[in-house]
Order: C-alpha cells, then structure tokens, then sequence
C-alpha cells in the first residue's frame, strides 16, 4: 500500500445536498468503506452512514428488489451520505492502487484575431483552402500530411502512471484538494466531483498554485456500480476525467498552434501570391485582347497565322520520372529560369513550377513539351528598357 496521509475532513461536501432519491451504494462497517453487495442483509451488516453517521439497513435480499442499496434505519435519508461515500471510495481507491490513468487532450485549434492581424490584406476568405489542404509542400515538392491538416488537430493519448505517494485532503496553498498524487516527482491535484464541480474561484487558486489538476467527474455513473466496477474507472479509465489545469499539456498546445498557425501564414502568403500573378496575367491578356481588338481583320489575321510557328520556336520537352512507384512526375529538363537543379543541372516540376510561372503558356499539340516564353520575355523586357 502507499504512504498516505488524512488531513482535517473537508466540509465541502455538508454545504451542498444530494437528492434522497440517489441510493447509498456505500457504507461504513468498523471504520471501512464496504459496498451493498458485500454487506450482509438487514441490520445485520453493522454499516452507519458515511455521511451522518446514522445507522443503517442493508436492502439487498429481496428477490424484487431493483437495486441493492443502504438506507438510514428510523431515521429520515440524509443529503450527505452518497457524496461523502463515493468521494471516500475515489479517495480509497487510488490510495490502494499505484497507478491512475491521467487523461489526455484533443480538440481543433481555431484562428484568433491575432492572427489575421498579421496580414496587410484580408486574408479570412483563403479558410476554406487551409481547411481544404492536400499538405502539399510547394517549397519541396513534398507531400506531407502534418503540414497543415494534421497540425490543425491534437491529440495527446491517456496514459497508466505510476503513483508514489498519495495524501488525502492536506491543504496545499489555499485549497484542500480532494487527493494529491505524486507522479514523476511532480505533485498532481485530484478532485472527486459528485454534485459539486471546481468553480471558477477554486480553479484560479489552482493556476495560482501551478501544479496540474485533474477532475473525476462521478455524477452520471451507475449507483449500483460494483466496487471492481467503480476501481476500473476511476483507475484505468480516461472518459471520466479531464484535466482542470496542466502547465506542461498548455506549453505543448502552444508550441502546436504557434507552428499550425507559422504554416498557415506560410500558405496565405503563397496562395496570395498565387492569385496576385494570376491577376496580373488575367490584365495581360485583357491588355493584350484590346489591342488586337483595334487591329484590322487582316492584321488579326497574320497574327493568328504566326503564333503557332512563334510557339514551336519556344517548346521544352518534357521528361517523365518515377518516383517510389508513385503517379508519374513531369519535368521541364534544362529549365531556363533554373527553379530547381539536380546534379547542377536545372529543370523545373511542371505541375509546382510551370503552372505558376508567367512564362508558362500551355501544352504543345501532343502534349510531349511545352510552350515557355521566358527567354522571350526576358529579351522583350531588357529591350524596352534600352
């Protein structure tokens, strides 16, 4: 058994009443919390309520008998005796176990207002595309799926640990926590709720004291929960519990969001990029639709007949690579603005480079190159500057 220690008995549970219509599972026999089922009939279980003290009857013979409980022998059901009992029984339990299952955390990081007020346009209308990521990593051609839609979940599993010492209601700071555990050498916090939550003065008092606490939430369990039953989930279940504070599991959610949201702006920035060139490209051939539109039909004409021949003089093969016997990767080999080299020698990803590029302007008739006017806008923009 474990070193634990009682303080003063906490008066907590007096100042607030239990329905009478909740059966006692527990009483008090020599001292000992026992359950109905292991109590012997009538009066001849010697049990007194854990709340009040009064004498109790053990009901748990009759063949019609719904649920096996205690009740108070002539005298009226008192307001206290279940939420004293379960809270001695929680308490007793992880005092005998070792070991309790700490829950874990998960849930979705939402974007503040902090964050949009990064950016000097209104970036909340790309949500839907970082809602929407394939995590697609377009500065490695990577595909990788934390980078954005698994980085906007968390989750940190419950896990078993071990226990190595236990006091039972010793005040700590300004506050009688229910249990205080010893886990890592750390001191953990552990409250026993029936009727009666952590309120929001208690949980300050707890930030204050920095230690992690956690809450047993025990007011919507089966009363007629065996002992092994109610040990099962105090001790090795998680669904039960939540944590009240954790200044370790706070650290590493913020670690989380600041690099969610890091990747996020990353990807605002790049898909705004993304829109302003294709804005400018959309003005181009607007620009450029007017002034053709002011052409003669013949001139039009001559113009349609020479783009192909204008065209074939800028096609880049293509070249097809196979990557881990994945869906094939097309290649610019020798790419003139040099976005990416292998071996020194440039080429460019069609699918991540070309489409983005202003120079990129489609397929040739067979699809086995393309047509990249860069070098023709570069001579283009180094002669109007001359």
């Amino acid at each position: 058994m474990l070193p634990y220690a009682h303080g003063a008995e906490s008066e907590i549970a007096n100042s607030y009443k239990v329905s009478v219509k909740l059966k006692l599972p527990y009483g008090l026999h020599d001292g000992q919390l026992i359950h109905i089922n292991a109590a012997a009939n009538g009066l001849a279980c010697g049990c007194e309520c854990p709340g009040c003290g009064a004498q109790l009857v053990a009901k748990n013979g009759a063949a019609n008998q719904k649920a096996a409980h205690f009740a108070h022998h002539k005298s009226a059901e008192c307001s206290t005796g279940l939420q004293t009992a379960l809270h001695m029984a929680a308490k007793d339990i992880i005092a005998r176990h070792g070991q309790l299952c700490l829950p874990g955390a998960a849930g979705d990081f939402s974007f503040t207002p902090g964050f949009w007020a990064n950016f000097d346009f209104d970036a909340k209308p790309y949500t839907y595309e970082l809602e929407h990521t394939d995590g697609f990593n377009h500065a490695t051609s990577e595909y990788n799926e934390t980078e954005l839609g698994m980085l906007s979940r968390y989750y940190f599993a419950p896990y078993l640990a071990p226990i190595e010492a236990v006091i039972l209601e010793k005040k700590t700071g300004d506050i009688i926590p229910d249990v205080v555990v010893t886990i890592g050498g750390r001191q953990v916090l552990v409250e026993v709720a029936v009727t009666h939550f952590v309120d929001a003065e208690k949980l300050e008092k707890i930030r204050t004291l920095g230690l992690p606490a956690l809450e047993i939430d025990l007011s919507k369990i089966k009363r007629d929960l065996s002992l092994p039953e109610l040990e099962e989930l105090i001790i090795q279940q998680a669904d039960y519990k939540k944590w009240l504070f954790n200044p370790a599991l706070r650290a590493k959610l913020r670690d989380r969001r600041q690099r969610y949201f890091e990747a996020c702006r990353l990807e605002i920035e790049r898909l705004r990029a993304e829109d302003l060139r294709e804005e400018a490209r959309q003005a181009t051939r607007q620009k450029w639709q007017a002034e053709l539109a002011v052409r003669s039909p013949q001139e039009r004409a001559r113009i349609a007949q020479s783009k192909p021949a204008f065209y074939r003089n800028h096609y880049w093969p293509l070249s097809k690579c196979l990557v881990n016997g994945m869906e094939p990767v097309w290649h610019v080999d020798g790419c003139p603005k040099a976005v990416r080299r292998y071996h020194g020698v440039p080429y460019a990803n069609v699918a991540v480079d070309c489409f983005e590029c202003d120079a990129f302007q489609g397929f040739g008739p067979d699809r086995t190159q393309i047509v990249c006017l860069f070098e023709y806008l570069k001579n283009k923009e180094a002669n109007a500057g001359t």
